[in-house]
């Protein structure tokens, strides 16, 4: 499991409204863009889900995920995010 010490720099009120989805992660500084795409792949979810999710491409989110080193989750054919 993947451990989410580092604090929130962006005020909760809005790191809480993109995780849940209903804020762009756009709207988030760098740091805690890197913070929600971790939690979210920490959850098990995909790169399509999480791109879905945070309103940015599958692209994007594989690009950040790479950079922290993380692997893709994915089933057969959905690895990184590519159908």
């Amino acid at each position: 499991m993947v451990e989410l010490r580092a604090p929130v720099t962006t005020s909760p009120q809005l790191y809480a409204a993109a995780l849940h989805g209903h804020t762009p992660a756009e709207a988030l500084v760098p740091a805690d863009q890197q913070r929600l795409l971790t939690e979210l792949w920490a959850r098990g979810w995909t790169d399509v889900q999480i791109a879905t999710h945070t309103r940015w491409t599958s692209y994007v989110v594989g690009r950040i995920r790479e950079r922290l080193g993380l692997a893709p989750n994915g089933v057969h054919g959905e690895e990184g995010g590519v159908a």
